[in-house]
Parts: C-alpha cells; structure tokens; sequence
C-alpha cells in the first residue's frame, strides 16, 4: 500500500529535542524519533505568516 505524504509533517519537541511526526488531516501524532536528527524526506512544519 502507497500512501501519499502531503499531510505528513515533523516538527521537533523542545522539551525531548526529538522529532515528531504529524498527520494534519488527522491530527495524531503518527511517531516520534529515539535517534537525533530529522525523518528522511518528511517536510519540516513551518510556522505561518
């Protein structure tokens, strides 16, 4: 099964200093990291203007 990641994104815990993935659509957390650095080819939530 392919899913299409264009509501999956990561934003880093402040308080862990991990990453987490989120889904929009759902608005569930989906996974969080034990390893440091960013998901691989998981977009990174900016805040919006």
């Amino acid at each position: 099964m392919i899913r299409i990641m264009a509501n999956i994104v990561q934003v880093k815990n402040p308080r862990t200093n991990r990453y987490v993935k989120i889904d929009r659509d759902k608005g569930r957390i989906l996974s969080h990291k034990k390893s440091d650095g960013p998901y691989a080819k998981v977009p990174v939530a900016r805040k919006h203007k």
